[in-house]
């Protein structure tokens, strides 16, 4: 199991949930946040996702986030990373692992 936490503009955020659909993938937290960028010293508004996925969803998941960014014109803006996660529990149904992803 992963946790890709992707970067990115908030108006990307559509088209990047739209590309994860298409491959299955449709649950995923988005968030407001601000980034730094130190060049001049200012904040710019940025979403983050966090997108949990099984292994087999991983790459099919990156291709189509980067699809969306690439197609928008605009990919040198995100940047995404995949982190493992040891366990996963859906509270609701008490299902714990993969499954619960």
């Amino acid at each position: 199991m992963r946790l890709i936490v992707a970067v990115l503009k908030p108006s990307q955020v559509e088209s990047v949930r739209q590309a994860l659909s298409a491959v299955s993938v449709t649950r995923m937290t988005v968030c407001d946040a601000q980034g730094w960028r130190a060049a001049d010293g200012s904040l710019l508004q940025q979403a983050i996702l966090e997108i949990a996925v099984n292994d087999d969803f991983l790459e099919p998941a990156v291709r189509a986030i980067t699809a969306a960014l690439e197609a928008g014109g605009d990919s040198a803006s995100g940047r995404l990373h995949a982190l493992p996660i040891s366990d996963a529990v859906q509270l609701y149904r008490e299902v714990r692992g993969p499954e619960a992803v």
